[in-house]
């Protein structure tokens, strides 16, 4: 997406105006603000992913948003406490994304044109097989073989407009997602028989990949084809589209191994927040107090954070101090 909608009154929230009242207020309201931004940008319907198999965490809105952090991770606590962000399975999630961005008329608009497609396909279909058979000579007079009888024409007729549906089919998938996908069965059967299929599909796939550089419209789908398959001159840039599968595969396995190396580290960081957590649990009251005036020493003067923030930093702080006796 190149944009969110958010509402003219978002200020006058209840939810945005307790963040904005509590600690770091401003700050968190901007995380806010800048997590709607970044779920447009995954494109995912609200899912903070990025890629199919890799999603956002902590460090990673820390990283892109800039914000430090404790306050990212207190950020997100609160956003999960006032039921406007999900965590489920680790995965972030912006919730009633669909309704306040519109995704639902959007996908109830695309599935009305796949139905109108559907139907168009459906309605040329039986119109060829309603046809008569076609004669064997251009003289009306001569009589059909025995083998080739009415029935046998009309099979051989089926399957032929069978081969031209798969061809329209493949040809539709390279031109999917552009405005060229507006062409009609008509014109791609037309093309076909004009240039053949392997001269159809190469100007399809080099077609939709110019748009997907240049997003320049054509007005005439299938004149803009027609000019190609006539002409056909492949741009330095053109990758084929088997070598572009390939190069998709090999980065989904790239991804994977990311993901599985995301995970394990996920895993570790999880452990060591478990025995920081049990380190701090296991102190005395005036060791707490010891660790929070260390981290409230290490902030900038004239900086004022929340507790938790400091209870974060303190807990940081004492086990530092563990790994250092023990190194020790």
């Amino acid at each position: 997406m190149d944009w969110i909608k958010i509402m003219c009154n978002l200020l006058d929230h209840r939810k945005i105006k307790m963040i904005r009242k509590g600690p770091e207020g401003n700050t968190l309201f901007l995380l806010w603000l800048l997590m709607l931004t970044e779920a447009g940008k995954c494109n995912r319907g609200g899912y903070l992913m990025v890629s199919d198999s890799l999603a956002y965490t902590g460090d990673t809105l820390s990283m892109v948003t800039d914000i430090p952090l404790p306050i990212v991770q207190l950020g997100l606590s609160i956003f999960v406490e006032l039921d406007m962000i999900d965590q489920q399975d680790g995965v972030l999630f912006i919730k009633n994304w669909r309704k306040y961005q519109s995704e639902d008329k959007l996908e109830a608009r695309r599935a009305k044109d796949r139905l109108r497609q559907e139907r168009h396909r459906e309605n040329e279909r039986n119109k060829i097989l309603a046809l008569p058979p076609a004669h064997l000579s251009r003289d009306n007079h001569v009589r059909l073989s025995r083998d080739v009888t009415p029935e046998n024409r009309q099979e051989q007729n089926r399957e032929e407009q069978s081969r031209k549906e798969q061809t329209t089919d493949t040809v539709r998938l390279f031109l999917q997602d552009t405005p060229l996908f507006r062409i009609s069965d008509h014109d791609l059967r037309d093309l076909q028989q004009r240039h053949g299929i392997e001269r159809l599909m190469q100007a399809a796939d080099v077609a939709a990949e110019t748009w997907r550089r240049k997003r320049e419209d054509p007005r005439n789908p299938g004149g803009y084809l027609q000019a190609l398959c006539t002409s056909l001159v492949v741009p330095e840039w053109y990758v084929p589209f088997a070598e572009r599968q390939r190069r998709a595969k090999a980065m989904q396995q790239q991804q994977e191994a990311i993901a599985s190396q995301q995970k394990a580290i996920k895993a570790q960081e999880e452990a060591v927040s478990t025995e920081r957590d049990a380190l701090w649990n296991g102190l005395a009251e005036e060791e707490r107090e010891h660790f929070r005036s260390l981290a409230l020493a290490d902030l900038p003067g004239g900086v004022n954070v929340a507790a938790g923030v400091v209870q974060i930093l303190a807990k940081m702080k004492a086990w530092e101090a563990r790994q250092v006796s023990g190194c020790s």
